[in-house]
């Protein structure tokens, strides 16, 4: 029996920072190494050192593409690792997009508090010679007796879950699992052997809205900007939640070829990305394969308007009413949704949607739980437009699609909670103590000995 430890060093009792290293014996593997968010004193944390030495580390498993799980990873490579780094294909192509766009942010954000730049675009050169892009269900053999393969994990394009094999042992890592009937994913593979599942909890105390009620949502705020002739102006992931948009916005304004209100893309990184995911269709539900039949491009549309000069953003404040913006970041930490905030935010006709779970502590935290104001540049903005946020779009399991992933597992297997707020992993345990017992979990910062 091989001996095996984990540490986390990231989304223990919090959401971000996802990086956890699992040790078999001599061997040492780290699974995913991501980015803190939220508040500036959590934020700090991606300055400090990463907890082990990179050198030793001997493989990596990056289960998909978001900041909170890859945005450290050109750290890695600053600080000695040579190893392999290994996530599916599409993932490893929305990584080199986030991660160039993410070393540009970082640099601003270390200028402006005279920190020093966290890694520069070399690290993150380095960083790319070393993945090796998988398929779903390949097995890889890392050493002897250890093995992995991964499985869908329903969440944003590539997404995955890995299944590691030590000795005798089964290790699974959920990462971040998808909810179920998305626009464009496929749902979840369900699992049911483990000795150990590393979990995942974000909406452990949360249920989504409805397939119905957020596509209804979603579109009479796209209707009522066009009867007000206002400005609906929509904060974006540019992975996963901007595509799933424009897949529901097509089929609307395909079915309604009258309605003519512009919608502008406003995201360079979410442009970008929806070109991947046109590379990797095949990977998309049958639904969206369906639609696919009859529709060249489901993330195109009459008046969709894409803007990727910082010029022709600006051109978009001087465009008449009624319009759509669909602008980043999701949390509005950056990008260029702020300018956009700043600008349209104080007229009451408008309306500002944020698209799933604020971190607290960001901006968009702030917005959608009753800010008066913003500062924009020393100047006090006051919030005077409609502030909603629409769950349904998430590409976070809920607590129903969390509690079923789980239960796939037999009575004696052993889950072990991360990257979930402190209320909702106790909200989540309790509501799994039930079906296994004492063996549920909530992971902290400290070394936990699966077998001895």
């Amino acid at each position: 029996m091989p001996k095996i430890k984990l540490t986390s060093f990231g989304a223990t009792e919090q959401v971000t920072g996802s990086c956890h290293l699992l040790e078999i014996d001599n061997f040492k593997l780290l699974i995913d190494c991501g980015l803190f968010q939220g508040q500036w004193e959590n934020y700090l944390k991606n300055w400090e050192p990463l907890g082990f030495d990179a050198k030793d580390v001997d493989a990596v498993i990056l289960t998909h593409a978001h900041l909170d799980h890859c945005g450290r990873l050109p750290l890695l490579t600053q600080n000695g690792f040579k190893g392999k780094v290994y996530a599916t294909k599409p993932t490893m192509d929305i990584v080199e997009i986030i991660l160039n766009d993410n070393q540009r942010i970082l640099a601003q954000k270390a200028h402006k508090n005279n920190l020093p730049p966290i890694y520069s675009q070399e690290d993150v050169i380095k960083l790319k010679k070393l993945w090796q892009g998988l398929d779903y269900y390949q097995e890889i053999k890392l050493a002897n007796d250890i093995s992995f393969t991964f499985h869908n994990a329903g969440h944003i394009l590539g997404a995955a879950i890995a299944e590691i094999r030590a000795g005798d042992k089964t290790i699974v890592f959920s990462g971040d699992l998808g909810a179920v009937d998305m626009p464009l994913v496929k749902d979840v593979d369900y699992l049911s052997k483990a000795d150990f599942v590393i979990m995942e909890s974000t909406y452990g105390d949360r249920l989504h809205e409805m397939v119905e009620v957020r596509e209804k949502k979603l579109l009479d705020a796209v209707q009522n900007a066009t009867l007000n002739n206002a400005t609906l102006l929509i904060s974006i992931f540019a992975v996963e939640r901007t595509q799933n948009i424009l897949k529901v916005l097509n089929d609307f304004y395909e079915s309604h070829l009258d309605f003519r209100t512009p919608v502008y893309l406003d995201s360079p990184l979410a442009a970008r990305a929806t070109k991947i995911y046109k590379q990797h269709l095949s990977l998309l539900n049958d639904e969206a394969q369906e639609d696919m039949k009859h529709d060249r491009d489901i993330f195109d549309f009459p008046h969709l308007k894409i803007t990727t000069q910082v010029a022709e953003s600006k051109t978009i404040n001087h465009s008449p009413t009624p319009k759509i913006i669909m602008a980043g970041s999701g949390m509005a930490e950056g990008g260029r949704l702020i300018h956009h905030l700043a600008h349209y935010i104080s007229d009451p006709r408008n309306q500002v949607l944020f698209m799933g779970f604020q971190v607290p502590g960001t901006l968009g935290h702030k917005l959608t739980h009753g800010a008066f104001d913003f500062d924009y540049y020393d100047k006090h903005i006051k919030i005077k437009a409609t502030v909603d946020k629409i769950d349904g779009f998430s590409a976070h399991a809920d607590q129903d699609d969390l509690y079923k992933w789980a239960t796939s597992f037999g009575k004696q297997t052993q889950i072990m909670l991360v990257h979930g707020n402190p209320e909702a992993m106790v909200a989540f345990a309790e509501k799994l103590q039930p079906q296994f017992d004492k063996n549920v979990k909530i992971l902290k910062d400290e070394i936990n000995v699966l077998c001895q």
